[in-house]
């Protein structure tokens, strides 16, 4: 299974990430960590797009038993929230993938941050599942690979969100090999066999002993 990982600035404040205040006076961490149709930087080649529902099937599946967790800046070290605790909320919709954590009374500085918009962009890692993406091309003829099918396995807020943050070696690969599929094969020379050769120069031949003996006559 080959584990990729992305992130998101957002520049609007549609996408941003929010603190809120609920009734229990729990503060939260709520925001989109996947957004659906935005394209991506250049990640070498080509751009990278997530289709709407890519992580339905995983949602629908695994309901009951998923257990996705929020990190902070990727690091398991600084664990906000877990699904399976209730600290951690996690949904699909047109949009894209939203979540809501509760972060840890130890973890104030993170809601602080978050709320003075110094940390402002989000992250997710996840895996592409069997026949899960596709490569197209825009108007220009640019390659785009759209994620179809994919499971997520973590989201949370980032410091320096820059897309893509980490190697994006498995989609590479990918890329290569679908460029690989478009080259257009060169012709194969047409070798005539020895014994096809030899052949017809005694076809030759013997025509032209036929016609110089008519013409003898």
């Amino acid at each position: 299974m080959d584990i990729e990982r992305r992130d998101w600035e957002f520049g609007s404040d549609d996408d941003a990430l929010v603190v809120e205040s609920r009734a229990d006076g729990r503060s939260v961490i709520r925001g989109y960590a996947v957004v659906y149709n935005r394209l991506s930087v250049d990640l070498g080649g080509f751009r990278e797009r997530i289709l709407p529902g890519a992580f339905d099937g995983v949602f629908n599946r695994q309901r009951g038993r998923a257990d996705l967790v929020s990190y902070y800046n990727h690091n398991p070290d600084i664990l906000l929230g877990r699904e399976s605790s209730g600290t951690l909320k996690v949904w699909t919709d047109e949009k894209g993938v939203g979540f809501e954590v509760v972060p840890p009374a130890s973890r104030a500085d993170i809601l602080e941050l978050v709320a003075r918009r110094d940390v402002k962009g989000a992250s997710f890692t996840f895996s592409i599942e069997k026949n899960g993406e596709t490569f197209t091309t825009d108007e220009n003829g640019r390659a785009i690979r759209e994620v179809r099918a994919a499971t997520i396995y973590e989201l949370g807020p980032v410091v320096q969100p820059a897309y893509p943050s980490t190697s994006v070696s498995v989609a590479m690969r990918s890329y290569q090999l679908w460029l690989a599929s478009q080259a257009t094969p060169e012709p194969t020379p047409h070798v005539v066999s020895p014994d096809i050769v030899q052949a017809s120069m005694r076809l030759r031949a013997a025509k032209l002993r036929s016609f110089m003996r008519g013409y003898g006559r």
